[in-house]
């Protein structure tokens, strides 16, 4: 079983922090291909809203891990 979860790096005060996160809505997936889906989906919606409000970042990282009860 595998969970989403995401790194976001911004430069604060000239240097890069790192921050993780684990998914929101604790979503459990059975199947690593629909979770990297989502994952990929989170990407490419979070990266697009940084754009366009012109919030930059240093690294953002959403991937998918293994889950163990």
């Amino acid at each position: 079983m595998y969970k989403l979860f995401a790194v976001m790096c911004f430069l604060v005060n000239g240097a890069v922090e790192c921050t993780e996160y684990n998914d929101s809505y604790q979503k459990i997936y059975e199947d690593l291909a629909k979770c990297e889906k989502d994952a990929e989906a989170r990407f490419y919606g979070l990266t697009g809203i940084f754009y366009e409000y012109g919030q930059p970042y240093e690294r953002i990282v959403i991937g998918c891990r293994e889950h163990f009860d």
